[in-house]
């Protein structure tokens, strides 16, 4: 199945850094440059188990401080006080609070996706699209509960919507994930991928995503009610499409 291909790249959206980075072409960086206008990429990778712990700290630190009061009274100064390091040693590894957060949200983006590619996996080989349609239910469940078990998720989240610099990861893995489900819909119907497939992937994909942070923001009403109707509403909106392209 031609969708093995995007599990490279799905499954490790860090691997998008790769295109911010000095190597890649000038256009690449020129189209999202006004977007960022900050530096976001990690300065260094650990590799002593030393430095994996101070990284790790930064991270767990990070996630903390968003839990307590989110992007905007975090500072990379705050930072390194509470993973009790010098602030020399964070910016060994990030040039800024954005690139801390940022890593943040690669790490969330990729086990949401390795959730699609769990959920692709289990449902394209049957052939069988009502099945497709009926485990949407499952994905929703999946996609929740991986983002609330990660420390900060929900919180990581919200500031890869709400950061200016932050939400090309955000578009970018949601517009890998909708190009996937696109051309898994298109081999499995017989269909083109074109124009109006990704789009009608790309809502789909946005609104399970959306359904799923509303559950984990909202807890006034039933988690499991608000994923249910959510599934029900893509359901329904591709068993639409389904009969328009009958």
């Amino acid at each position: 199945m031609n969708f093995r291909r995007w599990v490279r790249i799905l499954s490790g959206l860090r691997a998008w850094q790769v295109l911010l980075s000095p190597q890649c072409k000038p256009q690449v960086f020129l189209m999202i440059a006004a977007r960022r206008q900050v530096e976001l990429l990690e300065k260094n990778k650990p590799r002593q188990e030393r430095a994996k712990r101070t990284y790790e700290a930064i991270l767990a630190a990070a996630s903390e401080l968003l839990i307590e009061g989110g992007v905007e009274r975090i500072s990379t100064n705050i930072i390194a006080q509470r993973a009790n390091i010098t602030v020399p040693a964070l910016y060994r590894y990030f040039p800024n609070k954005y690139a801390v957060i940022h890593a943040l949200g690669a790490s969330m983006m990729d086990k949401q996706n390795a959730v699609c590619l769990h959920w692709f996996e289990l449902h394209t080989d049957q052939e069988k699209p009502q099945v497709l349609l009926e485990s949407i239910d499952s994905l929703l469940n999946m996609t929740f509960n991986v983002t609330r078990e990660q420390l900060a998720g929900l919180e990581v989240i919200q500031a890869l919507r709400a950061v200016g610099p932050l939400q090309e990861l955000r578009l970018t893995s949601n517009r890998l994930v909708a190009q996937q489900f696109a051309e898994v819909l298109a081999e499995m119907f017989g269909w083109q991928v074109d124009e109006s497939l990704v789009t009608q992937s790309r809502v789909s994909v946005d609104t399970g995503y959306s359904v799923v942070e509303l559950a984990l923001e909202d807890d006034t009403v039933s988690t499991g009610a608000i994923l249910e109707q959510g599934a029900q509403m893509i359901r329904m909106y591709w068993r639409d499409i389904l009969q328009q392209r009958a």
